[in-house]
């Protein structure tokens, strides 16, 4: 009866609640964006990259006469956007770094999209805290694209799913907690907080579980690993979800095996960031992860400045095909993929495809008493930090952190106070904690820079 009364909701959802949530009361473009690449995804290859070149073009038109910052580049460089036939073209544009965002962020803000944009701060498995403007326009591509790599996973809207996340570190107000529990209801969403996982928090997570039964659980890697470490070892599942969606850390082959063995269903990779949410998934093949082609025009580039060809790692670079307010061209991401060969995929998608991504290592912090902090937590308390421009988490003991930060001109003491009582607040009063200002932060010896470090040997 039960799975009867959700299918009837799921029904009533499509068809009526969402697309009055999303066309009339919020008046967005996201339903229509959604049918649409539902559509694209099975295009032949040739026709989405027709596509994506028409998408990348109109763009580079929009740059040259609107974005200060751009126009300056192509003058620069003594070429107008009409001279960009080609990708070999397209190479000779400079790659744009965190730290030119930092610097000429007014400057990359269209003329006309002024008072047209929303604005929020990401910090990233790069350990770079960074603010940025994007167009309501973009929001809803990047939703849309969001929720047709979920149904890859077999999610379908209206499903019940349970998201094992980070929640706002600053107080909300109660109005707006009110309005996002009756967002999450209406849309069968529960959230629960993985930023202080301790063995009583691991009891409280599958209580909810086994009680809400949701049909999809999406969540931090680490989080869930735990959890279904957890659950092997002290606790028992009674029902079984359809899918775990595993995202904002690398979904190492053990973990997966784990987590796929716990929860009895498949588990899915994603590859994402808070400058563009979903940049790539798996599907039920597992073969490598599809890009979001038809929102994204994704480089994979080797210091040479040249293509990785199959089998190559390389820089991930990434033109934001539909942000007109503050348009991200060759944006290096700060992570890095592994190419491979773009043979016709199994499920008939024409999607291109990445192999792997490597470079979002995020180790947990393990308190005294037991209490497991995802490293998530760390880049989330730095993002708004307009004076950080680096910083990196140490533990060496359990007692003890080091938060190594490189700091600039617009660092101050109300920033200071505010990172060290949220960190204070997190991680307890047991572990004491170590704020270092350096002049920089060096790589690992494989070449990666790691936010948060973990010496702790756990089981």
């Amino acid at each position: 009866m039960e799975w009867e009364d959700a299918r009837v909701y799921k029904l009533f959802y499509q068809k009526l609640l969402n697309p009055f949530f999303e066309n009339i009361l919020k008046k967005r473009q996201m339903l229509k964006y959604k049918a649409f690449l539902e559509e694209s995804q099975w295009w032949p290859r040739e026709k989405l990259l027709e596509y994506q070149w028409n998408e990348l073009t109109k763009l580079l038109h929009h740059c040259h006469y609107n974005v200060p910052y751009w126009k300056e580049k192509f003058d620069q460089l003594n070429i107008s956007w009409t001279d960009i036939k080609s990708y070999e073209d397209f190479l000779k544009l400079p790659i744009t770094t965190k730290d030119d965002i930092r610097k000429h962020k007014e400057r990359m803000l269209a003329r006309n999209y002024i008072g047209k944009t929303w604005s929020k701060h990401t910090g990233g498995s790069t350990g770079e805290p960074m603010e940025l403007d994007y167009t309501p326009e973009s929001y809803d591509w990047r939703v849309a694209i969001s929720k047709r790599g979920y149904a890859w996973t077999g999610c379908e809207d209206g499903m019940k799913q349970f998201y094992l996340w980070g929640v706002p570190l600053k107080k909300q107000s109660a109005i707006k907690r009110l309005k996002e529990n009756i967002y999450y209801r209406i849309h069968r969403q529960r959230y629960f907080n993985c930023y202080e996982f301790d063995h009583k928090a691991k009891q409280r997570c599958l209580k909810t579980l086994n009680a809400y039964k949701p049909e999809i659980i999406v969540g931090y890697t680490n989080p869930l690993y735990a959890l279904a470490k957890f659950i092997s070892e002290e606790g028992r599942l009674n029902y079984q979800p359809k899918a775990v969606i595993s995202a904002a850390e690398k979904l190492h082959p053990i973990q997966r095996e784990k987590i796929k063995s716990v929860f009895n269903c498949d588990v899915f990779d994603t590859y994402g960031c808070r400058e563009f949410m979903l940049i790539a998934a798996e599907d039920k093949e597992h073969d490598g992860m599809y890009l979001s082609m038809e929102n994204l025009y994704v480089e994979i580039i080797k210091d040479n400045g040249q293509p990785a060809q199959p089998g190559e790692k390389g820089h991930l670079i990434i033109t934001d095909l539909h942000n007109y307010g503050m348009p991200f061209i060759r944006y290096r991401i700060g992570d890095m993929a592994l190419a491979m060969e773009q043979t016709p995929a199994k499920s008939g998608r024409g999607l291109l495809k990445i192999a792997d991504v490597v470079g979002r290592s995020l180790d947990m912090i393990t308190t005294k008493e037991g209490k497991e902090i995802p490293g998530e937590f760390f880049i989330r308390v730095m993002r708004d930090k307009r004076g950080i421009d680096k910083f990196r988490v140490i533990q060496e003991k359990e007692e003890e952190l080091i938060v190594e930060m490189i700091k600039n001109s617009y660092f101050d003491n109300k920033q200071f106070h505010e990172i060290k009582e949220t960190i204070g607040r997190m991680v307890g009063p047991s572990m004491q904690v170590d704020y270092q200002f350096v002049n920089q932060l060096p790589l690992t010896q494989t070449g990666k820079f790691r936010v948060t470090v973990s010496k702790i040997q756990r089981g």
